[in-house]
C-alpha cells in the first residue's frame, strides 16, 4: 500500500515539474521572438493557456487513448487527436476574445488597436491547434515510453515470482520426501529396540533445524551443506551398518563457498534408496573443490529391476533447481553401467 501511494506521489510530482518546465518554455519563447536577446517574459495569456493544454493533454492521455489508440482503432483515434486540437484552438481564441482583448485595452492600448475585433478567425484557431501539437506528441510519446516501461517492469516480476514459486515446489517437494525416509530409518532402529535409536533422533533434529532456519534462505555455506550430508549419511549408515560399504570424503577450499540449499542430498537419497534396496550394496561419494567450481561425484551398486514408482523424483527435482539457479553454470551427466549408478555433477559456485 505504502509503495503504490509513493508511485503515485512520483507521478504527480513528475507532471508538476513538467508542467512548470512548459511555463518556463513559453515565457521564455515569448520574450526571445523575434529577438537577439534571451530574456524571461511572464505572458499574463498563460493563465488560460496552460490550462487548455492541460485540458487537451489529459483528455488524450486518459480518454483517446484509452478507447481508441489501445484498442488498435487508429482511424477514430486520428480523428479524435484532430478535433481535440481544434477543440483547444477555438478555447484558446475565445479566451483571448473574451479575456485578453479588454485586458490590452486597458493595460496595452497599442497592442489592443493590432488587435482584429472580429471573434470567428479560422486561421487563428488553426494557429492555436498547431501551436498544441508539439506538447500533445511530446507527452503521448512519455506515456507510451511509461507503459513500455512499466510492462517490462511487471513482466519480470511475474518471471520472478513464478521462478520464486516453482523453486519454493521443488524445496517443498524434496523436504518430505527426505523426511520420509529419515522417518523409516528411525521406525526400523525402534523395532529393534536400538540403543542407537536417540542417537538418530538427535541427528534429526540438527536436520531440521538446519532445513528450517537455513535451508530456506536462497544460498548456504557449502560447509553447512556438507555437514547436513553427513547427518544424513550418519542416520542411514545406523541402518544398514552391516549390509553397507560406504565411503564419503570431500577436498579442496571450501570455507566461504555459497551453494543452493539441499542440492546435493537427492543424489545421496538416491544413492541409500537404490543400492539397498533388497541386498547388500556399496556406496561412494566424491566431493572436491577447485577455486571456484565445485565436482560431486556418487557412485553407487544398482540393481535393475525396473520397479514401478517414483524413484527418480529426487532426481528429476535437482535436475529442474539446477536449470533455475544454475544456468550455463553446470554440467550433470547420470549413467547406469553394469548394476552401477553414477552422478557426476560440475558446478560453477
Amino acid at each position: 500500500m505504502q509503495n503504490i501511494k509513493q508511485a503515485k506521489y512520483q507521478v504527480i510530482v513528475r507532471q508538476m515539474v513538467f508542467w512548470l518546465a512548459y511555463i518556463l518554455y513559453q515565457s521564455v519563447n515569448n520574450g526571445w521572438e523575434d529577438k537577439d536577446v534571451l530574456e524571461f517574459k511572464l505572458d499574463p495569456e498563460l493563465l488560460t493557456g496552460v490550462p487548455i493544454c492541460m485540458l487537451i493533454t489529459y483528455a488524450n492521455l486518459y480518454l483517446l487513448m484509452p478507447f481508441f489508440y489501445y484498442p488498435k482503432k487508429y482511424l477514430q483515434y486520428a480523428i479524435g487527436v484532430v478535433l481535440l486540437l481544434l477543440i483547444g484552438g477555438f478555447l484558446q481564441r475565445f479566451s483571448a476574445y473574451a479575456i485578453w482583448v479588454p485586458w490590452d485595452k486597458i493595460h496595452d492600448p497599442a497592442m489592443a488597436r493590432l488587435e482584429k475585433t472580429n471573434f470567428w478567425i479560422p486561421v487563428r484557431v488553426l494557429k492555436n491547434a498547431a501551436g498544441y501539437t508539439p506538447i500533445l506528441a511530446i507527452t503521448m510519446l512519455v506515456k507510451l515510453m511509461g507503459n513500455a516501461f512499466k510492462q517490462e517492469q511487471d513482466l519480470r516480476k511475474l518471471e520472478q515470482e513464478k521462478f520464486n514459486a516453482e523453486l519454493g515446489l521443488l524445496k517443498a517437494q524434496i523436504n518430505p520426501h527426505f523426511f520420509f525416509n529419515t522417518l523409516n530409518s528411525l521406525y526400523a532402529l525402534t523395532l529393534r529396540g536400538s540403543a542407537q535409536a536417540s542417537n538418530v533422533v538427535l541427528r534429526l533434529s540438527d536436520l531440521m533445524h538446519y532445513m528450517l532456519h537455513e535451508a530456506s534462505a536462497s544460498s548456504v555455506l557449502l560447509e553447512h551443506e556438507i555437514k547436513h550430508l553427513e547427518n544424513y549419511i550418519s542416520i542411514e549408515q545406523l541402518r544398514f551398518a552391516d549390509r553397507l560399504d560406504l565411503s564419503f570424503q570431500y577436498s579442496g577450499d571450501i570455507k566461504g563457498k555459497l551453494i543452493a540449499p539441499l542440492l546435493l542430498l537427492p543424489f545421496v537419497e538416491n544413492a541409500f534408496k537404490h543400492s539397498l534396496a533388497e541386498a547388500e550394496g556399496w556406496i561412494t561419494i566424491d566431493l572436491k573443490v577447485t577455486n571456484s567450481r565445485l565436482f560431486f561425484k556418487v557412485e553407487n551398486s544398482y540393481e535393475n529391476r525396473n520397479k514401478p514408482g517414483n524413484s527418480g523424483l529426487g532426481l528429476k527435482n535437482v535436475k529442474r533447481r539446477l536449470e533455475l539457479i544454475y544456468p550455463g553454470h553446470y554440467e550433470l551427466r547420470i549413467n547406469k553401467i553394469n548394476n552401477v549408478f553414477e552422478a557426476d555433477l560440475k558446478l560453477d559456485l
